[in-house]
């Protein structure tokens, strides 16, 4: 075995690997990434370890309140969006005010209504850790249980697997490994083992304080922002959420203001302060945190998600302005992205394919990096309370697209169009659509796709191919359901562009990977077994 960090534990490597416990996929981090990695690969009979150094779960906090649509269908695919549908809040009206002065409030709801390709629309409002416990109870419905106290602390590599030495409590043990997956935030040990930069920049100048509270005299259907020029456009917004009773609260202050420039929680004693100083309504009380922090910007990503058999996701690879709460949906969508890549390759497909993740992921991070950047800037602008109020109610507003419905791989190396039957092109999201099966039970896209196997769609009067190249064994490496759908009120039609009859190949991610008049079986077989780069 090699490694490029830790000579120690290279001497030891050998010895270990002989009583080390194995797995697939070792998973570092049970955020909502990790945990969202971990039931990609589960479901697709990967056996995979996940672990975490913190003691216990998250159970309060505001980080990663906002679910944005793609995330939910990302959601629905992994079975989990109705727990988290149900504990989230996408009603909430926007009320902005200058001090103790009324300004307006905009009702988002009426824009932020679905379609029949687009099921889930609006940022749902809900906390990190209520995600996190969604996704683990589901992640325990198929066998795998976090591994708390348990923190990476060296791993060796070499052309068949990880070796990992882990400490837990006050005792090492090693776990091998065919893949180590690094989804431990932005301080993350993989990354820097590794050796992996993380370039960019921590916004110094810039100090937010956030905490969860009880709040009497507000209302509970609406989210309060203050817009006083005094202290910045956008600098004091509370956010009621459901699932806890508590009320999200954020402040941008001065470095130097508040106690901003300590590591030290705030307290109610500040949040009062702030509060007096910058709203001033009377009949509003703030009660103590039961959790609180100050925050900075920090703008930072890499240059590659992999090192041989080790790879990055979520923060750990990129981390973003909190501005348009792209942070967690972004890094939930690259597990979602890596997940049936790993999970092929495992089942016997090429380890190119694992290339195909940062070809598709990084453009993607460093574009929602600069969108981020810009909304943040936008926010704490002249105009910052108008365009905070525009994200929730218009979250593609500005320019840029935090609904993450147009993220799209067109021209990636795992696509192709056969000719221009269909409007949608490969490496586009494949929309949803109510239709029927051929025997009239109404069904979803989204039904079909949902799973760890690719869908073929056939559209038209015409039978679906015979004998596709795959094998009927979910956990081979080509996993294929064929589904011959009928569309009688034409939303499918619609939303796949379809000029005559064809077919649309679905990837697990619910990307279009082949569209054509007919399934080429040569270009299926190359889509499905040799997953061979497009040129």
């Amino acid at each position: 075995m090699r490694t490029t960090h830790n000579t120690t534990a290279h001497t030891t490597a050998h010895t270990a690997a002989r009583t080390a416990a194995r797995t697939d996929v070792l998973v570092v981090g049970a955020g909502p990434v990790g945990l969202a990695l971990a039931l990609g690969l589960a479901r697709a009979g990967v056996d995979c370890r996940v672990i975490e150094r913190e003691p216990l779960f998250r159970d309060r906090g505001v980080r990663g309140k906002g679910v944005n649509p793609r995330t939910l269908e990302v959601f629905d695919d992994l079975g989990v969006v109705d727990a988290i549908l149900d504990l989230g809040r996408l009603d909430l009206k926007v009320r902005t005010y200058e001090g103790s002065r009324f300004l307006g409030e905009v009702d988002p709801a009426p824009g932020i209504r679905p379609t029949p390709d687009r099921p889930y629309a609006g940022m749902l409002l809900l906390g990190q850790h209520h995600t996190e416990a969604v996704l683990r109870d589901r992640l325990a419905e198929h066998g795998v249980t976090v591994e708390t106290d348990t923190e990476l602390v060296s791993y060796v590599q070499d052309a068949d697997g990880v070796l990992a030495t882990v400490r837990r409590g006050d005792r090492t043990e090693w776990l091998g490994a065919r893949f180590l997956v690094g989804c431990d935030g932005g301080r993350s040990t993989v990354r820097k083992l590794a050796g992996i930069p993380f370039l960019g920049e921590t916004w110094e100048e810039e100090r937010f304080l956030m905490a969860s509270m009880e709040v009497d005299g507000l209302d509970t259907d609406a989210m309060h922002i203050w817009n006083d020029p005094r202290f910045g456009v956008g600098a004091l917004a509370m956010v009621p959420m459901r699932a806890d009773g508590n009320w999200a609260v954020h402040a941008s202050v001065d470095p130097e203001e508040h106690g901003a420039t300590t590591t030290a929680a705030p307290t109610g004693d500040t949040f009062r302060r702030l509060f007096a100083e910058r709203a001033g309504l009377p009949g509003v009380t703030l009660h103590e945190p039961v959790w609180s922090t100050v925050w900075r910007p920090t703008v930072r990503m890499v240059e590659r998600y992999r090192d041989g058999r080790v790879l990055l996701a979520g923060d750990a690879a990129h981390c973003h302005s909190a501005a348009g709460g792209q942070g967690m949906n972004t890094g939930i969508q690259d597990a979602h992205n890596l997940s049936w890549k790993l999970a092929a390759v495992l089942h016997g497909a090429p380890d190119a394919l694992l290339d195909s993740y940062q070809s598709e992921r990084l453009p993607v991070a460093r574009a929602v990096l600069a969108a981020t950047s810009a909304q943040h800037r936008a926010f704490f602008g002249a105009d910052g309370a108008r365009a905070l109020t525009a994200q929730f109610v218009d979250p593609a507003a500005g320019g840029s697209d935090f609904t993450g419905l147009s993220v799209g791989y067109r021209g990636g190396p795992l696509g192709r169009d056969l000719d221009d039957t269909t409007g949608i092109r490969a490496g586009d999201r494949a929309p949803d659509a109510p239709c029927t099966t051929v025997d009239g039970t109404p069904t979803r896209l989204f039904d079909l796709f949902r799973g760890p196997h690719f869908t073929l769609l056939t559209f038209g009067d015409h039978p679906a191919p015979h004998d596709p190249p795959t094998g009927a064994d979910p956990h081979t490496p080509t996993p294929l359901r064929r589904a011959a759908v009928l569309d009688p009120d034409g939303h499918a039609a619609r939303a796949y562009g379809l000029r005559g009859a064809a077919v649309v190949l679905v990837r697990p991610d619910g990307y279009v990977a082949l569209t054509g008049a007919t399934a080429d079986p040569g270009a299926l077989a190359e889509q499905l077994g040799g997953y061979t780069p497009v040129a």
